[in-house]
C-alpha cells in the first residue's frame, strides 16, 4: 500500500513538473476573424496563446506584447485590449490599401526558472535550488490579402526570428507544396523541425498536422493538406548560459489562408 502511495505521489510530482513545463510552449498567435479583407473594411483579431489551435488558453501579458500592421513600407502600431472571458488579447486593423498585408506581432522575452521550491517567473541570479532556467521570446506573422494579393508576402522584417514563404500562400491550392525559409535577424537558421497545422484540425493539446525537418539555407517544404487557416511554426534555441538563464528559446508562427 505504500509502495503504492509513493509511486502515485512520484507520478503526481512528474505530472506537475511536466505541466508547468510545458506552460511556456504555448503557441503565440495573431488570429483574425478573417484573413481576405476589403480596402477600408474593420478586421477584429485576438493574440492567442494556445496549445489546442487554435482556441486561446491564458492571456498573454499586455505590457509585453505589440502587434504592428504592415502594408508595403508603411508600418502602424495597433492597439490591443485584454479580453478576461476569451482570454485573450484583442484589437482591430482597417486596411487602408490593397495587396497582401502582414500583421507582425511580438511575446517579449520572460524569463521562468525552475527551483526545488516551484517555478518563478525571475532571473535565476540570486535563487537558491535553481534547477534550470530558460528565457522565452515568441513572434508571428499573419498574411491578410485585401483585394488582390502581391509580393508583400516576402518581406523580411529583419528582426528576431521569422518565417518567410517561397511563394505566396495565397495562391496555395490543397495538395500544394510551399516552401518556408526561417530566418533568425534577417538571415537564414538552422531549426531542428517545422510543425504545421491548421485551425479545427483537432482538439487535442499540442498536435499538429504536419512534420518536416528543413533542409539548406533553413529552407523546409510543406504540404497543403486541407483548405482553411493554417499555421507553421518552428523553434531556436540558444544554449549558451548567461549569468539570468541557462538557455534562450524562440518561437515564431506564421499563419495565412489556403481556399
Amino acid at each position: 500500500m505504500k509502495k503504492r502511495i509513493g509511486s502515485i505521489l512520484i507520478l503526481s510530482l512528474i505530472f506537475a513538473i511536466l505541466s508547468c513545463a510545458t506552460a511556456f510552449a504555448h503557441e503565440f498567435i495573431l488570429k483574425p476573424v478573417q484573413l481576405t479583407a476589403e480596402k477600408g473594411q474593420l478586421v477584429p483579431f485576438s493574440v492567442v496563446s494556445a496549445h489546442v489551435f487554435m482556441i486561446s488558453e491564458e492571456m498573454e501579458p499586455l505590457d509585453k506584447v505589440d502587434v504592428k500592421l504592415i502594408s508595403g513600407d508603411k508600418t502602424t502600431d495597433v492597439k490591443l485590449s485584454p479580453n478576461e472571458m476569451l482570454m485573450t488579447l484583442d484589437g482591430q486593423i482597417k486596411p487602408e490599401t490593397e495587396g497582401t498585408l502582414i500583421m507582425a506581432g511580438h511575446r517579449q522575452g520572460i524569463i521562468w526558472t525552475n527551483t526545488t521550491k516551484g517555478w518563478k517567473q525571475q532571473s535565476k541570479k540570486g535563487l537558491k535550488g535553481v534547477i534550470s532556467s530558460g528565457k522565452y521570446e515568441k513572434f508571428c506573422k499573419t498574411l491578410i490579402t485585401v483585394g488582390q494579393p502581391d509580393d508583400n508576402y516576402k518581406k523580411v522584417l529583419g528582426k528576431g526570428l521569422e518565417i518567410v514563404p517561397m511563394s505566396n500562400p495565397a495562391l496555395a491550392k490543397v495538395g500544394d507544396e510551399i516552401v518556408f525559409q526561417t530566418l533568425l535577424d534577417g538571415k537564414p537558421v538552422a531549426v531542428e523541425n517545422m510543425l504545421a497545422t491548421y485551425d479545427g484540425f483537432t482538439l487535442t493539446p499540442n498536435s499538429f498536422a504536419y512534420f518536416t525537418e528543413p533542409y539548406g539555407e533553413g529552407l523546409a517544404k510543406v504540404k497543403i493538406t486541407a483548405p482553411g487557416t493554417w499555421m507553421v511554426r518552428v523553434q531556436h534555441k540558444d544554449s549558451a548560459p548567461t549569468a539570468d538563464y541557462d538557455s534562450y528559446v524562440m518561437r515564431s508562427v506564421l499563419v495565412f489562408e489556403v481556399k
